[in-house]
């Protein structure tokens, strides 16, 4: 090759990466501006990913595909009616024993800033934490709450939109494979529906299996709060359940506010308050850093890295939902630049990097094998992987149904 071709390639993939690097920036510049739509669209993807295998199990058992779509749409319409129903009667209840918990607050605030006042002398004897802040933070908090409860007719509108978004993709699920066919050679539409597949699949596992640790999570809440009479013990549970979708951040979020419940219930009494914090932090860590890793294994091959990067930047553009889709969404990124040659390189970024340090002391054993077969003593297999449930093979004959 001549320097001037070389130049030229060169100077080609500069431009060829400027412009992947403006379309990403300008496709999320899109979703943040039309969240209001998006968001809905989104939910209704990750619905259909949870109920896609049902409707499998239905096709093979000759249900008609009609009959199929409206258990379907029922059992959907049943679950989120009841989360909305749940949610909105547990923060009216909220807002009824706020004006009590604001007076345990105030005098909470008022042992503090006695107690604090004693090791400085020159504070004003009438000195208060909370006013120090100069923040509403009773007013803010009883404003949150009032407006989600109002909006029943907003929170609707966006499950009416949800609901018929699925209502369309569970239509043009039977026709897709057809379409693809149609599109794309054979080889090449074969690829794309196996691609189709391994997310899917991928999705699907991720969200069963978070669903069982979270209801696991949300339900030892609501037994801590049972045990050591802590109020609103459906209200902790429900949260847990919801929160611990939000990977790293939401276990962390449920517990701090179940400990900080506690003290602003129990205070004086630190034992229940400790109780509170052991149990709960217990829970946590057995259920988020011991089961569920272990669970999940080469279900969800992400880097913690990545999927504190991707909280931040769907949280930023979808908000709290973006936080609930982030880790969907980047694992469904990661299998697609698995299956793509020229993309296997981000893949390989956002992949966890455990089957590399495995790969590396592998490489360190076969050193030990070289005049033996070194096959009985080391699984080959094992230190190949690289990316959850094979992604990073292209094709081959075992995804073919």
């Amino acid at each position: 090759m001549s320097m001037n071709n070389f130049k030229s390639s060169n100077y080609q993939k500069q431009i060829r990466n400027c412009l992947v690097f403006a379309t990403v920036i300008l496709f999320l510049f899109v979703m943040k501006v039309t969240a209001d739509l998006t968001i809905p669209v989104a939910i209704a993807i990750v619905i259909f990913a949870l109920v896609n295998p049902i409707m499998e199990k239905m096709r093979k058992i000759k249900i008609p595909e009609f009959l199929s779509i409206i258990f379907i749409l029922a059992l959907v319409i049943f679950v989120i009616t009841t989360i909305v129903y749940t949610t909105l009667s547990m923060i009216n209840l909220i807002i009824g024993k706020l004006p009590y918990y604001y007076n345990r607050v105030i005098l909470l605030d008022k042992q503090l800033s006695l107690f604090i006042s004693r090791y400085d002398s020159n504070l004003d004897p009438n000195f208060s934490l909370l006013n120090s802040l100069n923040y509403d933070w009773y007013g803010l908090l009883m404003s949150s709450l009032t407006s989600i409860s109002t909006k029943a007719v907003s929170i609707v509108g966006d499950v009416f939109v949800i609901i018929l978004t699925l209502l369309f993709i569970l239509f043009e699920r039977a026709s897709f494979r057809p379409k693809l066919a149609a599109v794309f050679t054979r080889e090449s539409g074969h690829r794309f529906t196996i691609l189709l597949g391994r997310i899917n699949r991928q999705i699907t596992k991720y969200l069963f299996l978070k669903i069982i640790i979270s209801a696991a999570t949300g339900f030892l809440f609501y037994l801590s709060a049972v045990f050591t009479g802590l109020d609103f013990a459906l209200v902790w549970g429900v949260m847990a359940f919801i929160l611990n979708f939000i990977p790293n951040v939401g276990s962390i979020i449920a517990t701090a506010i179940t400990i900080l419940m506690a003290v602003i219930q129990f205070s004086p009494n630190w034992t229940i308050i400790l109780y509170v914090a052991i149990i709960n932090t217990s829970i946590e860590i057995v259920l988020g850093n011991i089961i569920d890793p272990r669970l999940q294994g080469v279900q969800l091959n992400l880097s913690p890295f990545v999927i504190l990067m991707s909280l931040s930047l769907w949280g930023y553009i979808w908000g709290i939902p973006g936080m609930f889709l982030a880790v969907p969404i980047t694992s469904m990124l990661q299998i697609i630049c698995a299956n793509i040659p020229s993309l296997r390189s981000i893949a390989v970024l956002l992949s966890g990097g455990k089957s590399y340090l495995r790969a590396a002391k592998a490489n360190n054993k076969i050193k030990n094998y070289k005049d033996e077969d070194y096959s009985k003593d080391v699984d080959a297999n094992e230190y190949n992987v690289v990316l959850p449930e094979g992604h990073n093979r292209i094709y081959d004959d075992s995804d073919e149904e």
